[in-house]
C-alpha cells in the first residue's frame, strides 16, 4: 500500500505541476493541436513515469544490503511491532481509495453500456457518408469514435451538413480516444480535482478543433456562429461523448473571432521541458533520499537504498537481482548472506514471531527508574540449520535494555533456514527494539 500511495502522490504531483503550466501560459492561445497533444502527454507522463524503474542518480550499486526486521516497540504494558501502529491507517486509506476506484470504474462501464443500448435501440444507418444513430429524444448531437448520434427532427433547417462536418472532425482526430484515456486517468485519480479540470479543458480544445475544421471546410463564420446560437442545447448523454453543443458557447465563439496567436507563442511549451526534467529528477531520486543513513557502533553506515525490510519476509517479495548478497563474517570467517532467494522464516510465521516477543521480552526496571528510552539495534545470524547465533548489539542505550535485547534474541527457537539455489545458507538479520515510556509511566518511575 505504501508503494501505491507513493505512486499516487507522484502521478498527482506531475498532473498538478504540468497542468499549471498549461493553465497560466497556454490555454489562451489558438494553437489547439499543440495544446491537445500537451494535455495528452501530460497524462501519459504522469501515469507512466512513476512506474518506470529509472535510477538516474545511481552511479554505483550499494556495496551491501542489510535486512532490518520490523521494529519492535517495548513499553511496560505491551509489546508490539511498530508497523502495526500504522496498519489501521493504511487499511482505511486502502479501502477508501479502492472504493472510489470501484465507483468510478462502474460509472465508466455504465456509460459504455448506455451508449451500446442507445445504438442497439435505434440502429445505425448511413447518412451523408457517416454512420449515424438517429435518436428520437432531445439529445444534443454528439459522436463517439465512428458513430454520430443525432435527432434529425430537432436540427434547424440547413444545419445538418455543418453538424455532421463538426462531428467528422471529432472522429477523424480520434477525440473519443482522448476522452477514454482521460476517463481512465480520472478513475485512478478520482480524488484529484485537477485531473477533472484537465478533462473538461480537453473537451473545450476538442470543440475548438472541430469548429476550426468546419470553418476551414468552407462554411462562413457568421452562418456557423448563428447556427450554434440557434441550436437547442439538448441533453448530454455522458462525459465520454463529443457533444456538438457543450456549455461553452461563449468561449467557442470568442475563439473563432480571436486573432491567431503568433508563432512565438508556441515556444511557451518549452517551459515544460525543464519542469519535466525536474520532475524526472525527483521521481527517480526518491529511493535515495527518503531517510537519513543509520550509523551503528561499528562505524557502518546503512543508507535507505541498502535497507531491505521484512520480519519474516516472503521470498517472493524479493527482486531476483537482489539475491546472493553475501559477506564473510568477521566473527567466525564463514560465508553469510543478507538477501537470498528464500529468506528465513520464524516458526509460526508473523503470529508466532509476535507471540514469542510478547511472552519473553520485558522493559528493564533500571531503565524505567532512569527514564531511559531509545532503540537497541541487535544483529544475529540464522544458521543453515535454523539456529540463532552471533547475537550482538550494534547500537545500544544501556540501563539493562541492551542485555534484555540480547537475552531475548539469544533464546529464539530455531528458524526455518534461508535457501540460495536450493542450498540452506546462513543469513544475517538486524532487529531494532524500541524501548518507550509514556508520560504516566515516567511519573510512576519517578515516584
Amino acid at each position: 500500500m505504501k508503494t501505491m500511495l507513493l505512486y499516487l502522490f507522484e502521478s498527482t504531483l506531475s498532473v498538478i505541476v504540468l497542468y499549471a503550466i498549461y493553465w497560466f501560459l497556454m490555454r489562451r492561445d489558438t494553437f489547439f493541436r499543440l495544446n491537445r497533444f500537451y494535455m495528452l502527454g501530460m497524462v501519459l507522463f504522469s501515469m507512466l513515469i512513476p512506474l518506470l524503474p529509472l535510477n538516474l542518480l545511481s552511479t554505483a550499486t550499494p556495496a551491501s544490503f542489510v535486512v532490518f526486521l520490523q521494529p519492535v516497540l517495548i513499553t511496560p504494558d505491551k509489546v508490539q511491532l511498530t508497523v502495526m501502529e500504522h496498519l489501521q491507517w493504511f487499511e482505511i486509506a486502502s479501502v477508501v481509495y479502492f472504493t472510489g476506484v470501484f465507483i468510478f470504474l462502474m460509472r465508466f462501464a455504465f456509460q459504455i453500456v448506455r451508449l451500446g443500448l442507445i445504438t442497439r435501440r435505434f440502429g445505425v444507418a448511413n447518412l451523408h457518408g457517416e454512420r449515424v444513430v438517429s435518436v428520437d429524444r432531445g439529445y444534443a448531437p454528439f459522436s463517439f469514435f465512428n458513430l454520430v448520434f443525432i435527432n434529425q427532427d430537432a436540427v434547424p433547417a440547413g444545419s445538418l451538413g455543418a453538424i455532421l462536418e463538426h462531428e467528422r472532425v471529432h472522429m477523424r482526430q480520434l477525440h473519443s480516444l482522448d476522452m477514454v484515456l482521460f476517463e481512465l486517468a480520472s478513475i485512478f485519480q478520482w480524488f484529484n480535482p485537477v485531473i477533472w479540470m484537465a478533462g473538461r479543458e480537453l473537451k473545450s480544445i476538442h470543440e475548438y478543433l472541430a469548429d476550426e475544421g468546419v470553418l476551414q471546410n468552407g462554411i462562413s463564420r457568421p452562418q456557423y456562429q448563428q447556427m450554434i446560437l440557434d441550436e437547442t442545447m439538448g441533453i448530454r448523454v455522458n462525459s465520454l461523448t463529443n457533444n456538438f453543443n457543450v456549455s461553452l458557447l461563449k468561449k467557442r465563439i470568442a475563439m473563432m473571432t480571436k486573432s491567431k496567436s503568433g508563432k512565438w507563442a508556441q515556444s511557451k511549451v518549452l517551459v515544460a521541458l525543464p519542469v519535466l526534467l525536474v520532475l524526472l529528477f525527483i521521481l527517480t531520486a526518491r529511493s535515495y533520499s527518503n531517510a537519513d543513513p543509520i550509523q551503528l557502533n561499528d562505524n557502518t553506515s546503512y543508507s535507505p537504498a541498502q535497507v531491505v525490510s521484512g520480519p519474516v519476509a516472503s521470498p517472493q517479495d524479493k527482486p531476483k537481482k537482489e539475491s546472493q548478497v553475501k559477506y564473510v563474517s568477521p566473527v567466525n570467517g564463514k560465508e553469510v548472506f543478507t538477501v537470498v532467494e528464500k529468506q528465513p522464516s520464524f516458526p509460526g510465521g508473523q503470529e508466532g514471531y509476535t507471540k514469542f516477543l510478547i511472552n519473553n521480552i520485558k522493559y528493564p526496571e533500571e531503565a524505567m527508574k532512569k527514564n531511559v528510552t531509545g532503540t537497541v539495534y541487535v544483529s544475529f545470524i540464522v544458521e543453515a540449520d535454523g539456529s540463532v547465533t552471533t547475537v550482538r548489539v550494534l547500537r545500544g542505550i544501556g540501563s539493562g535494555c541492551d542485555d534484555e535485547a540480547l537475552r531475548v534474541v539469544s533464546m529464539m527457537p530455531k528458524w526455518n533456514p534461508g535457501e540460495e539455489k536450493g542450498k540452506k545458507v546462513a543469513v544475517q538479520y538486524n532487529l531494532p527494539i524500541k524501548f518507550a515510556l509514556d508520560c504516566k509511566e515516567k511519573e510512576k518511575a519517578k515516584q
